[in-house]
């Protein structure tokens, strides 16, 4: 009896001294296609939780984008969604596709902003015309051949709401001769090296394939968006001001203005405390398992993951953020 007592005993004063085991988190995130960015950054995101917490799982459900992933997410589809700041801020206010405000979306972290809108025309379409930013297009009102991504996407409707900043409507842009069309990325760099449009609008990450692809087949040159313009887009669509710099322009020595788009990790207010600030921190201590996924991920940093302003903060995240010294 005595030994059994001893036993009993040291096995908790050692129960005692062990550290208690991790929680598993085993949670899904909505994202994009199987193929694109997203479902490689829901990669890096299910690596770095299983880095801080071992046995978990972040799984991957594939989607048509951050419009669709904000119902997924307040219909318990998923507990984390991907979506554009843009996205979110037009939830919020109840614009369409949005048929009331969606209340109760809250932001976990930035996954990535470096995605700037370009407009690139052909060079000799710019010098023709002498198009140096979006202000000289509204002004010399040449005949162009407009392409932006396709319908419903927030790339185009920010594009779209650019010129509108600039007073020009879709119609003004057809009075001068020219046209618009909508086409997806692969779409628009086809026409582009084919020298059947003479000005696009996208985003795209800085050193993407599609520039060196275009630019091997026409001169082209990059075209700046004006103060003015820049802020209204960046109000409407809770965007953030970008500059290509010199050094990522690949058509010119100088720095050249623009928005970018940020993507952005969010989930339900309601969402348990701990579980968002247990998936906040794993991202905090590993971000090189973020940006281990894509060359387009490796300028990810925690200090990254809070600027934003499309939607309020989650606690748990605040939480991890203001342990990491980030908030």
């Amino acid at each position: 009896m005595k030994k059994v007592m001893f036993a009993t005993a040291v096995g908790i004063a050692l129960s005692a001294v062990q550290p208690a085991t991790a929680q598993e988190v085993n949670e899904s995130v909505c994202g994009a296609s199987p193929g694109g960015l997203w479902s490689l950054v829901g990669t890096g995101l299910d690596a770095a939780v299983k880095a801080e917490y071992p046995g978990s799982t972040i799984t991957y459900q594939t989607s048509s984008g951050g419009l669709a992933n904000i119902p997924q997410v307040m219909n318990g589809v998923c507990l984390f969604g991907m979506a554009n700041d843009g996205d979110l801020v037009f939830a919020a206010k109840g614009i369409e596709p949005f048929k009331a405000p969606v209340e109760g979306l809250t932001a976990v972290a930035v996954l990535y902003d470096w995605a700037p809108v370009w407009w690139i025309a052909r060079k000799d379409f710019a010098e023709e015309y002498g198009i140096e930013d979006l202000n000289d297009l509204v002004e010399k009102k040449p005949p162009v051949r407009l392409v932006f991504n396709r319908r419903g996407l927030l790339t185009s409707a920010i594009t779209e709401s650019t010129l509108e900043a600039l007073g020009v409507s879709l119609e003004d842009v057809e009075s001068w001769g020219g046209s618009i069309q909508y086409q997806a990325s692969n779409e628009q760099t086809g026409l582009m090296k084919d020298g059947r449009v003479d000005m696009l609008a996208n985003t795209l990450f800085e050193g993407h394939r599609s520039l060196a692809e275009m630019g091997e087949s026409v001169d082209l040159k990059l075209i700046g968006v004006p103060d003015d313009a820049a802020q209204a887009v960046i109000e409407e669509y809770g965007l953030q001001p970008w500059t290509i710099s010199a050094d990522a322009n690949p058509w010119g020595d100088d720095d050249v203005k623009t928005v970018t788009t940020s993507i952005i990790l969010f989930t339900k207010a309601d969402t348990p405390d701990d579980v968002v600030y247990e998936v906040t921190k794993s991202m905090i201590e590993h971000p090189d398992k973020m940006g281990a996924v894509s060359d387009a991920m490796k300028r990810f940093s925690p200090e990254g993951m809070v600027a934003q302003d499309a939607a309020p903060f989650h606690p748990g995240a605040i939480k991890a953020y203001k342990e990491a010294g980030l908030m």
